[in-house]
């Protein structure tokens, strides 16, 4: 099987993302390993996406950005088990190794196989990984399998996955979650109802969300504007939120100024995606 349609795109793509930041001239993260995720295949793909519509570049870069500023807090802040859920090619358990530290990564086995044969080729020991589809196992129950206390504070890194879940699973998970990890901190980006439902009133907006789920096969079916549809549910409290426009507006200023005034379109889609923390409450 093609090793693209068995891992899923969306991992290499943003892999290939990643990889380009090595030449912007703000960097916003160092990721020395993302390259090696790169095919010429996706890399077709990605600069098409990017020529039609140049916000996915962006999208991604900012995202990156606020997902490991997040880990950098808690990892100085004393958390000392991180698990990435729906990893793919993340590899910031290398990039953010710390001493007592521990991390995970949770995904398809597939993903998981693929990734670590490319990094034990590369000389790169994986690092610890749950090879599972997590809305259908007993994660937190896995996660004590493989060493992890279930009663220590725990950050859960959720990126770039709840636009393609449907709701009712969403829900199901955060109440397995709620029910077996009582000192969770959990990060995950989502994109607004608006997007999802082509109802931003910009067809630009609507355009790049066909195209990216044409390019690369994939469907998003989820997004919020009320985050209390999960807050008052599961017992969380938001202590933490920005649209990803926030994000670029703090950390690369120069670039989300030029994208206001010269690039507008880029702009409204990154005011209708965010990140959030939650925190059990």
């Amino acid at each position: 099987m093609d090793i693209i349609n068995e891992v899923g795109a969306t991992a290499f793509f943003v892999s290939s993302i990643r990889a380009m930041e090595k030449e912007q001239e703000h960097k916003l993260f160092h990721d020395p390993y993302a390259a090696w995720f790169v095919n010429e295949e996706i890399e077709k793909k990605v600069q098409e996406q990017i020529e039609v519509f140049p916000p996915a570049k962006e999208l991604v870069r900012y995202r990156v950005c606020a997902m490991s500023e997040i880990i950098e807090r808690g990892i100085a802040d004393g958390v000392k088990q991180i698990v990435s859920l729906g990893a793919g090619f993340d590899m910031r358990a290398h990039i953010y190794q710390t001493e007592g530290v521990r991390f995970c990564d949770v995904d398809q086995p597939a993903v998981l196989r693929f990734k670590n044969k490319v990094l034990e080729a590369g000389g790169v020991t994986p690092c610890a990984g749950i090879e599972c589809n997590y809305l259908e196992v007993d994660l937190p129950g896995e996660l004590g399998r493989a060493g992890f206390d279930l009663e220590a504070p725990i950050l859960l890194i959720w990126e770039g996955n709840t636009m393609y879940l449907p709701l009712d699973l969403i829900h199901d998970f955060l109440s397995r979650l709620r029910a077996q990890v009582p000192n969770m901190t959990l990060a995950f980006d989502y994109l607004s109802e608006k997007v999802i439902n082509r109802t931003s009133g910009d067809e630009r907006i609507s355009e790049f969300t066909d195209l990216f789920e044409s390019n690369f096969g994939v469907k998003w079916v989820t997004g919020f504007d009320d985050l209390s549809v999960l807050t008052e549910k599961h017992g969380l409290e938001v202590v933490k939120s920005e649209s990803l426009l926030e994000v670029g507006e703090r950390r690369a200023p120069e670039s989300a100024a030029a994208i206001e005034e010269f690039m507008d379109v880029t702009a409204d889609l990154l005011k209708l995606y965010s990140y959030s923390v939650f925190r059990a409450a």
